[in-house]
């Protein structure tokens, strides 16, 4: 390394580095050392006979500690705060916070990746058309639209809006009704829903428009829909001849998850898992 000059400060010589010489050992641009510079993370010696600026080995490591709290996540301005505090009962409360905030997001994107993972596994049984006795996961669901029209009332839409946040962890879900099904009624009621498992860090909890429908032991099965064909609950007869075959009584409501959508011409298409609430 070169030294062009030497600086006297706080009782001892220091060998000084050009602003190339300091970008290079970094790694990083001269443009950003000089923004670090404004906001206040190091202080270069100027000279006042040529105007160049000098640094010392103490600003090198200053650099090196800034980009570690930002590595960690905090802002320009926090890592600006904390290299300026003056204590280090400060410094410590200030990466408390950010180590709160790092684990709320490994907690997040943990069961992000379960969600995922969750997904994968129900498109992967989605062609799978036997029937299975299983126990549906409890889930929290909202309703978008009867039948294929959305008619929502101010506060459902503002409650639609909450729900919709929580997207990617929310699925399209349609409902028929047990007494719609007992009373041949086709209506049925389409909306999003958020599994159980992921409702404590979503923070979704049971309203007068979402609803909470609990574990419950179903009769599971795969349909496939399309747009150029109307969803009624009769596309569940062939699980209601299995359910009487085998003395199976209805006993809820049924509801579907989405789990796949596409388009690849004029039509749209999708698979549905279906729960079906058995006795």
């Amino acid at each position: 390394m070169k030294t062009l000059k030497q600086f006297e400060g706080w009782g001892i010589m220091y060998n000084t580095y050009t602003i190339g010489e300091l970008a290079k050992i970094l790694g990083i641009t001269a443009e950003t050392i000089r923004y670090y510079e404004r906001k206040g993370i190091i202080a270069p010696i100027h000279d006042q006979e040529t105007g160049y600026r000098y640094y010392t080995t103490w600003d090198l490591h200053m650099l090196i500690r800034a980009r570690c709290y930002l590595g960690f996540g905090l802002s320009i301005e926090e890592t600006a705060g904390i290299l300026q505090s003056k204590s280090l009962e400060e410094i410590d409360e200030l990466l408390e916070k950010q180590e709160q905030i790092i684990q709320k997001n490994i907690i997040y994107q943990m069961n992000l990746l379960k969600r995922l993972r969750t997904n994968r596994k129900l498109i992967s049984r989605s062609e799978n058309l036997n029937f299975t006795l299983q126990k549906r996961p409890g889930i929290y669901r909202i309703d978008t639209q009867k039948c294929y029209t959305i008619d929502l009332k101010k506060e459902e839409r503002e409650e639609l809006k909450e729900f919709c946040q929580k997207i990617p962890f929310v699925f399209s879900t349609a409902l028929f009704p047990k007494e719609h099904i007992e009373n041949e009624n086709k209506e049925f009621y389409y909306g999003i829903g958020v599994e159980e498992e992921f409702a404590g860090v979503l923070d979704i909890k049971e309203s007068e428009y979402v609803h909470y429908y609990p574990e419950q032991l179903c009769l599971y099965m795969c349909v496939p829909s399309r747009s150029s064909q109307i969803l009624t609950y009769e596309v569940l007869q062939p699980a209601f001849d299995y359910m009487e075959k085998n003395n199976l009584q209805l006993a809820g409501d049924v509801i579907s998850q989405v789990v796949s959508m596409w388009k690849p011409e004029d039509e749209y298409f999708n698979y549905h898992t279906i729960w079906i609430p058995v006795q």
